[in-house]
Order: C-alpha cells, then sequence, then structure tokens
C-alpha cells in the first residue's frame, strides 16, 4: 500500500513540473504584451520574438535594437524626444509612462543573435 501510494504521489510530482513548465513557457514579456496592444507590429517586425508585420513598407526589424540603443534611449525616441539618424519616430507613444518604460526595457533586451 505504500509503495502505491508513494508512487501515486511521485506521479502527481512530475504531472505538476510538466504543468509548470509549460505555464512559464508561455508568459509573454509585459514590453511583448505593449507592442503587440499599441500596434507597433503594424510597422515592425521582431522576428526574434516570432512577430511579423503586414505592411507593405515595413520599417526595420527590431530583432536586434538593443544591441544599438539602449533603453533610456528608446524611451525618448518614442515620445520624439531624441532622433535616430537625423529623424525622430513617426509616431509618438501615447501610452501610458508604465507601459512606455515596459515596452523601451523590452526593446532594450532585443540583442543581436550570439555566434
Amino acid at each position: 500500500m505504500k509503495n502505491v501510494l508513494a508512487y501515486i504521489l511521485f506521479l502527481f510530482f512530475i504531472i505538476a513540473l510538466y504543468g509548470a513548465a509549460f505555464a512559464s513557457a508561455g508568459e509573454e514579456s509585459p514590453g511583448k504584451k505593449v507592442f503587440v496592444a499599441s500596434k507597433c507590429g503594424t510597422c515592425h517586425a521582431v522576428q526574434s520574438a516570432k512577430l511579423e508585420t503586414k505592411s507593405k513598407k515595413p520599417a526595420p526589424d527590431l530583432s536586434t535594437i538593443g544591441s544599438v540603443k539602449n533603453a533610456d534611449f528608446l524611451k525618448k525616441y518614442l515620445v520624439k524626444q531624441e532622433k535616430m539618424e537625423g529623424k525622430a519616430h513617426p509616431v509618438s507613444f501615447k501610452g501610458p509612462d508604465e507601459d512606455l518604460k515596459k515596452l523601451a526595457d523590452w526593446l532594450g533586451t532585443l540583442k543581436s543573435a550570439k555566434k
């Protein structure tokens, strides 16, 4: 009887670990959620995050933007306080400051793939 109970508990433990692994793997970054909700994907793709654009004239893919610019710069750029290559971002971010920070922080983590 003890062996059966131990076996059942072991099975429940394995099932719980399996469920926890898949639950955490499916969680999206808050910044990625803001990117999608703010419709940034209308122009930009982030192929490293499996986000494609349907624009016929797409803006640059942002998969490696964090290698080029830091989150503080990106935050200012998205509200037209900074320029990149002499140009301001075409659209000023209109969400709350908290969402802007989440978005800029997430974009800042997008680095080039290491070889």
